[in-house]
C-alpha cells in the first residue's frame, strides 16, 4: 500500500514540491498590470522553508522579498553566501515589523529595507546607517484602516518631511495593507481604504515628497482589486496555493504533502473507545491505525473526531482525540495495511485529496495557521521535477 515517499528512518515528513510554488508565481504574476512582484517569505515562508521559496521565486524573477523579523533577512542573506552564491545580493528585503531602533544596526547591516511609524525608528536607523557610511532605506507604514501598525494618513506628510530631513536615510517606501479585501462583505472597507491611500499619494506627490517604492496590495488585493494604489504587490498565501479570491481567475496549488507512517494496526471490539477521554467508540468491531503524528507536530488537536486523512488514496477519519505524539484513524474498510505504511494527513494521494482550507475550515481557522503551524520537527523535503532536491529541518 505505500508509495515509500518517506525516507527509512522518518516518522513523518512535510513535502514541498517547489515545480508548484514556482508555477503559482509565475500564474500570479501573470495577472499584473505594470506592479512589480513582492514576494512574502516572513514565518519560514509561511512554513515551506524562508530560503527555499525565495531561492525558487529569485530565479523566477522576484527581487523584492517581506520578513517580519531581522534573523529571516539575516539568513537570506546568508543563505546565498553560504552557498557560494550571490547571497541574494541585488535583492530587496523589507523587514516590515520587527523595526525598532535597537534592531537598527542589525537592519543596516544585513542591508534592508524598514517599514517605519515612529521618528524614534528612523534616529535609529540614520544613526546606524551614519556609522556604516551608507543610507538606511525606509517605507512608511500607513494606517488606512487595518487598525495595526501604523501612522494615521494625516499624519504622514508631515512625518515624511520630517524622515527626509535625517542624514543616513532614504525615504524608499510607502505601504498599507488591506483588512477586508478577501471578504465579499468588506467591499465597501477596502474601498474606503483605498481611496485614503490614492488621497495621500496625492498629498504627496503634490509636495514632491512621494516615494519610489507604493504598496498597499496583498494576496487578496492582487486578486480582487487589481487596481489598488501601489507599483509593488505583495505575493503572500496566495504563492503558498491558498486562494482568497472572489473568483477562480487564476489556477493556484498547495504546495505542501504532509506524510506519517503508520505504528500500530489493531483490532478493535464494539464498544471500545479510543484514546484520552474516550471520545470515539466503534458500535461494531473494526480496525484502528496509530499513525506518528500529533498535535506536537503541529496537527491541531481541534481535529480529533472531526478531520480525515488518506490512507491509499481512500479518506478515512481521525478517530478519538488527537495526542501530542500520534492520532488515530478508522482504517476498518482498508484492505491489506500494516505498519510502515504512509498516510497523507494533508494534500494529495492517488485519487484522493484533502486540502489546506478543509484542514482549516474542520480546525475553525484559516489555511495560514495551518501551514504555519506545521512543527519545527517536521522535516521539510524538497522536490523538483519528482525527485528529492534536499532535506532540512527548520
Amino acid at each position: 500500500m505505500s508509495e515509500h515517499l518517506l525516507p527509512s528512518g522518518y516518522r513523518n515528513a512535510l513535502f514541498i514540491d517547489l515545480d508548484i510554488l514556482s508555477r503559482n508565481y509565475k500564474n500570479l504574476t501573470g495577472l499584473l498590470l505594470s506592479q512589480e512582484p513582492f514576494a512574502v517569505v516572513k514565518a519560514e515562508a509561511y512554513g515551506h522553508g524562508g530560503v527555499e521559496v525565495a531561492r525558487v521565486v529569485y530565479e523566477a524573477g522576484a527581487r523584492w522579498f517581506g520578513v517580519a523579523a531581522v534573523e529571516e533577512a539575516e539568513a537570506l542573506r546568508a543563505a546565498g553566501a553560504d552557498e557560494g552564491r550571490d547571497g541574494f545580493a541585488d535583492a530587496r528585503i523589507l523587514v516590515m515589523s520587527d523595526t525598532l531602533a535597537y534592531n537598527a544596526g542589525r537592519m543596516v547591516e544585513a542591508d534592508c529595507d524598514a517599514a517605519v511609524w515612529h521618528m524614534e525608528q528612523v534616529r535609529g536607523l540614520a544613526s546606524a546607517a551614519r556609522g556604516a557610511g551608507r543610507k538606511a532605506r525606509i517605507h512608511v507604514k500607513v494606517d488606512t484602516g487595518m487598525g495595526r501598525l501604523g501612522l494615521r494618513p494625516a499624519e504622514a506628510v508631515d512625518f515624511i518631511e520630517r524622515a527626509s530631513q535625517e542624514e543616513g536615510v532614504e525615504i524608499a517606501g510607502l505601504m498599507s495593507h488591506f483588512a477586508r479585501a478577501d471578504e465579499v462583505e468588506g467591499e465597501a472597507a477596502t474601498s474606503a481604504q483605498i481611496r485614503e491611500m490614492e488621497a495621500l499619494v496625492h498629498a504627496l506627490g503634490e509636495k514632491n515628497l512621494l516615494p519610489p517604492h507604493i504598496h498597499m496590495a496583498n494576496s487578496a488585493g492582487l486578486l480582487n482589486y487589481p487596481r489598488a494604489p501601489g507599483n509593488l504587490v505583495r505575493l503572500g498565501i496566495a504563492l503558498y496555493g491558498s486562494s482568497p479570491q472572489f473568483s477562480n481567475s487564476v489556477a493556484l496549488k498547495c504546495a505542501m504533502t504532509w506524510v506519517a507512517r503508520v505504528l500500530q494496526v489493531k483490532e478493535v471490539e464494539a464498544g471500545r473507545s479510543i484514546g484520552y477521554g474516550g471520545t470515539y467508540e466503534r458500535r461494531s468491531p473494526g480496525r484502528i491505525a496509530m499513525v506518528s503524528t500529533g498535535y506536537g507536530d503541529g496537527y491541531p488537536r481541534i481535529l480529533s473526531n472531526r478531520a480525515d486523512a488518506l490512507v491509499g488514496g481512500v479518506r478515512v477519519p481521525v478517530a478519538g482525540r488527537v495526542s501530542m505524539d500520534m492520532l488515530a484513524l478508522d482504517v476498518t474498510n482498508i484492505e491489506n495495511i500494516a505498519p510502515g505504511d504512509e498516510v497523507v494527513l494533508l494534500g494529495d494521494q492517488g485519487d484522493g485529496a484533502v486540502g489546506c482550507e478543509e484542514i482549516a475550515e474542520r480546525a475553525e481557522t484559516i489555511p495560514y495557521e495551518i501551514m504555519c503551524g506545521v512543527g519545527v520537527r517536521v522535516p521539510r523535503i524538497y522536490l523538483r521535477g519528482g525527485r528529492v532536491t534536499h532535506v532540512r529541518k527548520l
